[in-house]
């Protein structure tokens, strides 16, 4: 099958076995996050300082703001 579908079974497996899944949550967010850096950076066209610690962008206020938007009301995400 597709990767998409071998995470799924794999997945579903975890689920049933009570174990973790092959790509864990936190390694897959630093991931994204990378990603989405780079982004901020490559459409300001300046690097970034970032502390991966606080997950903030050092002394750049307005690649800060690329990092989040407002939420629609009734569908905020509280973490």
């Amino acid at each position: 099958g597709t990767p998409n579908y071998r995470h799924m079974l794999d997945f579903f497996a975890a689920i049933d076995r009570d174990t973790p899944t092959v790509s864990d949550v936190a390694s897959q967010h630093r991931a994204a996050a990378t990603c989405h850096l780079a982004n901020i950076s490559l459409r300001l066209g300046r690097p970034l300082r970032w502390d991966a610690a606080t997950e903030q962008i050092l002394g750049d206020a307005e690649a800060s703001a690329m990092l989040g938007r407002p939420q629609r009301a009734g569908y905020e995400v509280v973490a």
